[in-house]
């Protein structure tokens, strides 16, 4: 063979696979264990991991260990750029004579197709477990985040009573909304993989919240060039560490550490005058979520949703029983729609502990995270993942 091949694993399934294919086609064997690193056996030289990493790069890796432990040496291999590997086992049904083995062997793709086979096996696997595990468990009760991801959690809630407390005098109440409305209602607190914090406000709110960034906090460019704000601008002096960013779809505030930022998001809600029927705002929103796809700066999704939100203008009043996710809510783009959102369903809002911090939420939390979400209860595809966090098993 041109390249060489070498047998990972030295324990009985190692010495079956160098009978099986000949002490003269392998060229050693590499084992974990450090303690056999420079040892014999079996007549093959046993070399360490970091030995095949540095030397050995472009040898065929045969796999010869219990199956619990040769999908760990795949990935083993796979975080250390080392690809081309196989599992003996599986490959071994396959070939019953030697011939046939070694012929398997010398063919590329015959290797990349085994490799293909043993992931695709894992897959499966995984997903029969996740699916037992979601049909045995129930989400309620599941633990909160820890570690790096707890820290930033509850450095949200911080930063998001702070920053409540200083734009008291706008006279606006944001809710408990979206993903931490649903964690509050399933978790009285965080969702536990969730890295961010959302909260709602009815349009006249959050047009004043708005109004009161436009003129009080950076925008993103500003905050990176302080020195060339305008002077016309009036930054307050406890503002200095935030900027805020329009995102088309939602207004979010940001305040810098030295550590990284921390983001608060913010949503709209509109009263919709209630002759206005909920099909023909659906309808409306598709047209616009396809014109959405085709434009890619944040500039042209600002003025696309701008244009939206003054066709829609003529639906929206002052107050109704229908209210629903605002044009410019990313919310408005989800495929789920429950239908209007009764007013006694937001209002009266109300104080409740989230985290430790009073915060506002809506009258009836579970209900309002109804029209969020099809089935709160259910576990989500996204268990498990942060959008914002790098995530890092040791930070676990």
């Amino acid at each position: 063979m041109d390249n060489q091949v070498i047998i990972f694993g030295c324990g009985m399934i190692g010495y079956e696979a160098l009978n099986f294919l000949g002490s003269e086609n392998i060229c050693c064997f590499c084992d974990n264990d450090v303690q056999l690193a420079g040892t014999e056996r079996y007549g093959k030289k046993i070399i360490p991991f970091k030995l095949l990493e540095q030397r050995y790069r472009n040898a065929i890796v045969i796999i010869c260990a219990a199956e619990r432990n040769s999908y760990d040496i795949a990935m083993q291999c796979e975080e250390n750029a080392i690809f081309d590997y196989l599992f003996y086992a599986p490959v071994r049904k396959l070939c019953s004579e030697k011939a046939q083995f070694m012929a398997f062997l010398e063919n590329p793709v015959s290797r990349m197709r085994a490799r293909k086979d043993i992931h695709l096996a894992k897959i499966k696997e995984l997903q029969r477990q996740v699916n037992y595990f979601r049909s045995h468990a129930d989400i309620r009760s599941m633990k909160p985040a820890g570690n790096k991801l707890r820290r930033r959690q509850l450095n949200l809630v911080q930063v998001s009573a702070e920053f409540m407390e200083k734009i008291k005098v706008l006279e606006i109440k944001p809710f408990v909304y979206c993903g931490n409305l649903l964690g509050y209602v399933r978790h009285n607190g965080f969702i536990p993989w969730d890295d961010d914090i959302d909260f709602a406000l009815i349009r006249d709110e959050y047009e004043r919240l708005k109004e009161y960034c436009r003129q009080h906090i950076y925008t993103e460019k500003e905050f990176c060039n302080r020195n060339e704000v305008d002077q016309d601008k009036k930054i307050n002096a406890d503002m200095e560490d935030y900027y805020w960013v329009d995102w088309a779809d939602h207004l979010q505030i940001v305040k810098h550490f030295s550590f990284g930022n921390v983001g608060l998001d913010f949503f709209s809600l509109d009263y919709y005058d209630e002759n206005y029927a909920f099909d023909e705002l659906i309808n409306f929103v598709g047209k616009v979520r396809e014109k959405w796809l085709t434009v890619i700066s944040r500039e042209e999704r600002i003025g696309l949703i701008g244009n939206a939100f003054a066709k829609m203008k003529q639906n929206i009043v002052k107050e109704s029983n229908h209210i629903y996710f605002g044009i410019d809510n990313m919310e408005i783009w989800h495929k789920y729609h429950k239908g209007w959102i009764p007013r006694e369903v937001v209002f009266p809002l109300k104080k409740a502990l989230y985290e430790g911090v009073y915060f506002w939420i809506p009258n009836k939390p579970e209900e309002l995270a109804g029209y969020e979400y099809e089935n709160i209860w259910d576990f989500p595809d996204d268990i498990g993942l942060q959008r914002h966090l790098v995530y890092d098993e040791k930070d676990e």
